[in-house]
């Protein structure tokens, strides 16, 4: 993560040093880290392998793992040659872009409008390795 990024993000560190009171010091940092990432080790295979919609805890709405079209200019390319022979536009999909990928979705109250949940790289590799 960038310096310029830093001040958006909420770090493990600073979430347990706010709740560790309501702890009373029973948990150390290192299990209460093994124990957050568990929980979204848990999410993500329920997400993608169960394909499940998750509802998390404290009514801060749902996730579900949403399959959408790719939509991006560069998807879709101009036959050059095919189109000077016919005298009109012809297009062909990039080979190397697979038809959809997969996004995300945290649908949230309107009090958290202002966040936005971004998986991590080891689960951006679960994610994009769905068949």
């Amino acid at each position: 993560m960038s310096s310029k990024y830093k001040h958006k993000y909420t770090q493990i560190r600073e979430i347990y040093n706010n709740v560790k009171k309501d702890l009373l010091k029973k948990i150390n940092y290192s299990t209460f880290y093994n124990i957050v990432k568990r929980y979204f080790e848990i999410l993500i295979r329920d997400l993608v392998v169960r394909e499940e919609k998750i509802h998390l805890p404290n009514n801060m709405g749902y996730v579900y793992l949403d399959k959408r079209e790719h939509t991006r200019a560069f998807h879709v390319r101009i036959d050059q040659k095919a189109s000077k022979e016919t005298g009109e536009l012809v297009k062909y999909k990039v080979p190397i872009l697979d038809d959809y990928y997969h996004k995300l979705v945290w649908v949230r109250p309107k009090k958290y409008k202002t966040c936005k949940i971004v998986p991590l790289g080891i689960y951006k590799r679960v994610i994009n390795n769905i068949n």
